[in-house]
């Protein structure tokens, strides 16, 4: 019996390993195509299409994040669920840190690509919000109770408000 576990272990981490490096790669060429949209859309990199691209790559994130949570979910059942959320962190940070790379090639080639998010400041807000997204999608796809479920995520989409707010506001 324990010889079946650890082949299923063998399994989540062997698909932690595929999934988390395709969802960065991925991330970046959609990061790098929404910066050359915006440029073209606004004729230049504003100060205003910088607050696009920034909010453009906050919405990939969490759209990265929860496919890769959806995936490892789907592809191992059994993945614990810390290891799901941790996962889903890492598959933020790896995002964030190939998407510089991959926008560096694009510039090689001679497109205009705009702004990264290489700043250790921007990793570590990406890296929290990866966290949260993560979380948010394990609630998606472990809770079987909507309301709970829906209750939940009201719950950290509030604790993540009270926190913006007492640690920008204050």
């Amino acid at each position: 019996m324990s010889t079946k576990r650890s082949s299923t272990k063998v399994n989540y981490w062997a698909a932690i390993l595929r999934a988390v490096p395709l969802a960065g790669i991925f991330y970046g060429i959609l990061a790098t195509a929404g910066n050359l949209l915006t440029y073209v859309i606004f004729g230049g990199y504003t100060n205003f299409a910088q607050k696009v691209i920034t909010g453009l790559q906050l919405f990939l994130l969490w759209l990265i994040v929860s496919s890769a949570v959806r995936t490892l979910h789907l592809l191992a059942k059994d993945i614990p669920v810390l290891i799901l959320w941790l996962a889903g962190g890492l598959t933020a940070i790896v995002s964030v840190l190939l998407a510089p790379i991959i926008m560096n090639l694009f510039y090689q080639m001679g497109l205009e690509v705009g702004p990264t998010i290489a700043e250790a400041s921007k990793l570590r807000f990406f890296l929290a919000l990866g966290l949260v997204f993560s979380l948010i999608a394990i609630i998606h796809v472990r809770v079987r109770n909507k309301a709970l479920g829906g209750t939940l995520e009201w719950v950290i989409v509030l604790g993540l408000g009270v926190v913006f707010y007492v640690y920008y506001l204050k």
